[in-house]
């Protein structure tokens, strides 16, 4: 059945056999990228004048319709996309069929198209992760004077804002967002035209194919390029921290939804009930969203376990990544889509957050202020609010516990009505004057310059698709 099979070869490979080697079931992702390789050679061959026009047009029309149809289902036992493709240019021109392994092996014509279809998945994923940067963005603008609490150790620590905490994540997706243009380039460089392992004697010129398949440069080495697979551990990692930072965000989610801490309601849309307990209102898409970084993680750990243990040239074993990697983009871009439709639908239970935010919670910013005003130590401030911190949370501190405990610690300067005037979550929130802090202002400045910065890449993103597309479709339209 295979053309692949030679005399070497006298029988056919058994049916059962071949479907459990065969990349059929997932080469449908690298189908269009596996048609604008051959195109491209064959265009090679054409101004090498080894393939006349009338027979290169048959060929690209083959092609092109295969673009434009691609079959719903093909037999196993073909093997490969390739296989396919093979065939069908040579129904169309048996010479340009023939002519497709002619210093072209799968080996290299394979590394092509997994670079070029991962480059676009990519792409594709960073544009879905910045328009979520965008509704956290929005968001955080939103609730940018909405007080509440900052944890460390799941302790309340200091009073924040709720935008301050979506924009801590907006921060974090827009910075692992960033890294896309040097993971691009890892990726956008060609092993088209290293043949099977070694080069060939063919006239091939790399150089010439490479930008007509938008890539920026070569993999030189033709034994480094057709089994070159370590930037798919690149692509991973990126991949891996987006799904680790929305495990955080459910986390953290989850956590504030639960009664225990009610500082938010979820979305009922988003939520399932128990079969038997009627009362429950469980955050199930955020718990599978937590699943995600395993899941994510998984494949890049069954990744570097394939490629590991590996001799020079191409082995059968690399076929057993790419559908790893496919489905890490498809986790994180899906993840990506439904954390953009459960932000908005979040509320905040402000009373409760505001309480949160009342007590000792502020007594580290008071502590600053006594710096300030008595000209003493911080740490001789410290002492002095943590030994009003449990009359501070019972509500229980009076002029006669205050003036004792300032006497003691040598605290002159201040009175018992201005220290209680500090215990304010507005007025400490809006004394934060460092750069990044939750003080609303800077909350609100630090939207605007991401803002900026997710659509400036935004646009390159956009602007790389587009130019690869029309590369491709002119790859395949004489």
């Amino acid at each position: 059945m295979s053309i692949f099979r030679s005399a070497k070869l006298r029988k056919e490979m058994d049916n059962e056999a071949a479907e459990y080697i065969s990349s059929l079931s997932f080469d449908n992702e690298i189908l269009n990228a596996v048609i604008w390789v051959n195109a491209v050679h064959l265009r090679m061959l054409y101004e090498k004048k080894l393939l006349g026009f009338e027979e290169l047009q048959k060929a690209l029309n083959a092609l092109k319709r295969i673009y434009e149809n691609p079959p719903k289902e093909l037999d196993p036992r073909l093997e490969d996309i390739h296989v396919f493709i093979e065939q069908a240019v040579s129904s169309a021109s048996e010479y340009s069929g023939g002519m497709l392994a002619y210093g072209k092996s799968r080996n290299d014509a394979v590394a092509a198209a997994i670079r070029i279809r991962a480059r676009e998945r990519l792409l594709e994923t960073v544009l879905t992760e910045l328009s979520l940067a965008d509704v956290l963005l929005n968001q955080a603008e939103r609730y940018s004077e909405v007080i509440f609490p900052i944890y460390t150790h799941l302790q309340r620590a200091a009073p924040g804002t709720f935008g301050f905490i979506l924009h801590s994540y907006a921060s974090k997706i827009l910075r692992n967002s960033s890294n896309v243009v040097n993971i691009y380039a890892g990726i956008n460089l060609s092993p088209l035209g290293s043949a099977a392992a070694a080069g060939s004697s063919t006239p091939i010129d790399r150089l010439r194919e490479a930008p007509l398949l938008g890539f920026e440069d070569l993999v030189e080495n033709a034994l480094d390029a057709t089994t070159s697979r370590d930037y798919i551990i690149l692509v991973l990692s990126y991949l891996v921290n987006s799904a680790n930072i929305y495990s955080c965000i459910a986390e953290e989610l989850i956590l504030y939804s639960t009664e225990e801490f009610g500082l938010i309601d979820f979305p009922e849309e988003f939520a399932s009930t128990s079969s038997i307990m009627p009362q429950k209102k469980n955050p199930v898409v955020l718990e599978i969203v937590r699943t995600k970084i395993g899941e994510v993680l998984g494949d890049l750990v069954k990744i570097i376990s394939i490629m590991s243990r590996q001799p020079s040239g191409y082995n059968l074993d690399y076929q057993q990544i790419t559908p790893k990697l496919w489905n890490s983009f498809r986790e994180v871009m899906e993840t990506a889509n439904i954390f953009s439709r459960i932000i908005p639908a979040i509320d905040v239970n402000r009373d409760k957050a505001l309480n949160a935010c009342r007590g000792s919670i502020l007594l580290t910013e008071v502590a600053n202020k006594i710096v300030e005003e008595c000209r003493v130590s911080f740490r001789v401030a410290h002492q002095f609010c943590a030994e009003l911190s449990e009359a501070v949370d019972r509500n229980t501190l009076d002029v006669k516990k205050f003036q004792e405990v300032a006497q003691k610690n040598s605290i002159l300067n201040v009175d018992y009505d201005k220290f209680r005037s500090w215990l304010d979550p507005y007025r400490i929130t809006g004394s934060y004057r460092t750069l990044g802090s939750a003080n609303p202002q800077e909350v609100r400045k630090m939207i605007e310059v991401d803002r900026r910065r997710v659509e400036g890449l935004r646009q390159w993103c956009r602007d790389t698709l587009e130019k690869l597309q029309k590369h491709f479709i002119s790859s395949i339209t004489l």
